[in-house]
């Protein structure tokens, strides 16, 4: 059992697919938790202005989170971690630990400032509500400033271990943190309210960091006592990016604020609306791990100057990305009545708040696919240590984004916020493109198998859409959808439809990445056979 566990610990992951793959099923864990966990505030709370105060009160920890956690520690010091690996593994804990205590110290700092002028930011940002619904938000924001700081201790692990291709339990971390805020609702939410669903959030963070210990402990690392001196250039480079990299972070954190504060201006629960269905789009289930995933390979591609490599797992990777969240966009679209029944129509969502959260969750699947390339791209740009194109694509798109939302937003309420968030991200995708293709310089016979494979997978997700939309359609003239058991039996017969149609249509076509996603299972099968006999 012993060797079992050591071996869980210690499985390094050799390939992008295989990595990506492996945070994929991770991530797959954590959306079911989060489905469950969206279920519950739903039924619990409505989509009500007590469900607006709690999301609301994410936005200043989520800002913080975003900018000093998500992307910037990850993209300055994964790099430079792997640059004193290949030199001296004492080197990289020493540099570690140290990294280890700038961040917590930052995070601190900012979160006591955070705490002392919440309310004076929040009623700059929550224009549209009232006195008594901002102190609530105030009150739970100082609550949950501690959660940014244990998530970004826990980043800083999660590192380290990707560093050393060690992707399961760090991809674990997700679902502990669910597990924790389901606690919360069910346990803590009865007894101190809103309160209670915030401890339940700090639970969970503080078991997004546990987890990790066992695995960190198992690699040798210790924290190290540091001289300053001794890095003070890998300081200045880290810094550099991350500064770089915060900047286009603020950039979206802002544009985010600003889409709140619009939602306040709108019909009360717009901001519930749009928070469920940002936890239903399934991006977080394939495309983030797999851009996540990709990102060492390529930082150690880049830092070990190996272009054909670079270019050839970018590719691939974006292939795959697309590969899973084209067709799944095109399903959200076709099955996106059963979706939001099954896992949000209950108890106090009522019918009108279904339709209105059918109709952001349209729109909003079509953004998935720029979101997710848009998170990829700046990956690739991080790995190159090229963090100035980002925040100059960031600007542009972002400072126009807002504009649009503002316009659609009061002209068309939600759905025209959503549109105004799908345009926003297709600028910004068009710009890192433009600015990608003169950074790599891809050579014209790897851009046209790159085409080719894309019309393939685009083939295969309307087609298989086609085939959804019509059998979803038939069996609800057949068997009403007033019945959840018509609901489930008709959505699970016409997705393995639609599943099979798509699988079947890139089989003729020969889509090469799915053969290579059969490929990667069928050797772990035939590995672990050859174990056991």
């Amino acid at each position: 059992m012993n060797q079992i566990f050591k071996k869980i610990l210690n499985h390094q992951t050799e390939t992008i697919l295989g990595a990506g793959l492996i945070t994929s099923v991770c991530a797959f864990l954590s959306s079911i938790l989060g489905f469950i966990r969206n279920a519950l505030l739903a039924s619990r709370f409505g989509a009500s202005s007590a469900l607006d105060i709690y999301y609301a009160s994410f936005r200043l920890p989520d800002f913080i989170y975003n900018v000093f956690i998500v992307g910037t520690i990850s993209a300055a010091f994964i790099p430079l971690l792997n640059d004193y690996l290949v030199e001296n593994k004492e080197k990289a804990w020493q540099f570690s630990s140290l990294i280890l205590s700038l961040i917590s110290f930052l995070l601190i700092i900012v979160a006591l400032i955070v705490i002392i002028f919440a309310y004076p930011l929040l009623k700059k940002i929550l224009i549209g509500f009232s006195e008594e619904s901002l102190k609530t938000t105030v009150f739970l924001t100082r609550l949950l400033m501690i959660q940014p700081l244990l998530l970004g201790i826990s980043a800083v692990f999660s590192s380290i271990l990707r560093s050393f291709r060690l992707f399961f339990i760090s991809a674990l971390t997700p679902v502990v943190y669910n597990l924790g805020i389901i606690f919360g609702i069910l346990f803590l939410a009865p007894k101190f309210g809103l309160r209670g669903l915030i401890f339940g959030v700090i639970l969970g963070a503080l078991g997004h960091v546990l987890i990790q210990v066992p695995s960190l402990l198992s690699l040798g690392y210790r924290f190290k006592r540091f001289q300053i001196s001794t890095f003070v250039f890998s300081i200045k480079k880290l810094f550099g990016v991350m500064s770089s990299r915060a900047l286009s972070i603020i950039l979206s954190q802002i544009f985010l604020l600003g889409v709140t504060s619009i939602a306040t201006l709108l019909k009360e629960g717009t901001i519930t609306i749009f928070s469920f269905v940002d936890n239903i789009l399934p991006y977080t289930i394939f495309a983030l791990p797999l851009a996540d995933a990709a990102f060492p390979y390529l930082s150690r591609f880049e830092s070990e100057k190996k272009k054909d490599e670079f270019i050839f797992n970018y590719q691939k990777t974006l292939l795959l990305i697309l590969l899973f969240i084209i067709p799944l966009s095109f399903w959200m679209i076709v099955f996106k009545e059963p979706i939001v029944r099954l896992l949000l129509g209950y108890g106090k969502f009522d019918w009108q708040a279904t339709l209105n959260t059918m109709k952001v969750l349209e729109i909003m699947s079509l953004a998935m696919i720029f979101q997710s390339l848009n998170y990829y791209l700046l990956k690739v740009f991080f790995a190159k240590k090229d963090a100035k194109r980002p925040f100059f694509a960031s600007f542009l798109s972002y400072g126009i984004g807002l504009l649009i939302c503002f316009y659609l937003g009061l002209k068309l309420k939600a759905s025209g916020l959503a549109l105004g968030i799908l345009f926003t991200y297709i600028i910004y995708s068009l710009l890192l493109f433009l600015f990608l293709r003169k950074h790599l310089q891809i050579p014209l016979e790897n851009k046209k198998e790159f085409v080719k494979s894309l019309i393939k997978i685009l083939t295969a997700s309307i087609l298989s859409s086609l085939i959804g939309f019509l059998s979803i359609s038939f069996l609800k003239s057949v068997y009403p959808f007033s019945k959840v058991k018509n609901l489930v039996f008709s959505s699970i017969i016409s997705f393995a439809l639609t599943l099979l149609i798509f699988l079947i249509v890139c089989k003729i076509l020969e889509v090469k990445e799915v053969k290579d996603i059969l490929s990667y299972f069928k050797k772990k099968i035939i590995h672990k056979n050859d174990q056991h006999s």
